[in-house]
């Protein structure tokens, strides 16, 4: 697996990228379909002395995106709590692949059935308030957007632990954003030209 590695704000000793390295070419033997992984370590020295250092673990399959993230006060120490946890992603991920191809060989028909009441139950109408915000973007992301359904967007935004996710519905050949109501629910956003 190709890794990359960056340290921010501080140097990266070759030391501690041979400790990266050793410690996510394990991860090779968990699943071979990874195709991208960024690993990121960052030293925050103004955060508690036992949220020094924080490590951040992203990798690409060919249709999912995992990620992990902790903080530690050693950075080997944080090195290793997350790629154990994301260890534990792939495992979690290749499992839940695994049930469903069983399950979707069992009852095709049925599951697209259930899909289309998943998709209905979801999608209802999201409300934004604006209020005056006094900020400046301090960063932009790009990333790829994976064609799903919304069954696999509710699977991808469990894996990364995040409150949306933004997807290209296959079912509406659009793009969508899942998102995490505050009861523990989920909503899709479809946006519309106005």
């Amino acid at each position: 697996m190709d890794v990359m590695i960056k340290a921010h704000n501080f140097k990266l000793s070759d030391g501690l990228r041979e400790y990266v390295e050793k410690r996510v070419s394990k991860l090779d033997r968990v699943n071979e379909r990874i195709t991208e992984a960024k690993f990121e370590i960052r030293e925050q020295p103004h955060h508690s002395p036992d949220e020094r250092f924080k490590a951040q673990f992203t990798i690409a399959t060919r249709k999912a995106i995992l990620r992990a993230e902790d903080r530690s006060e050693d950075a080997h120490a944080a090195i290793d709590i997350v790629t154990d946890k994301m260890a534990r992603q792939i495992r979690r991920f290749h499992d839940r692949k695994i049930k469903r191809t069983r399950r979707d060989a069992v009852n095709l028909g049925m599951l697209a059935a259930d899909q289309s009441e998943t998709s209905t139950a979801l999608i209802e109408e999201a409300v934004l308030e604006t209020g005056d915000v006094d900020g400046v973007v301090v960063r932009t992301k790009r990333f790829a957007v994976l064609p799903m359904d919304i069954a696999e967007a509710l699977e991808q935004i469990e894996l990364l632990g995040h409150d949306f996710f933004v997807f290209y519905n296959l079912d509406t050949s659009q793009l969508n954003v899942l998102y995490r109501r505050r009861g523990g629910q989920f909503g899709v956003l479809e946006p519309e030209l106005a």
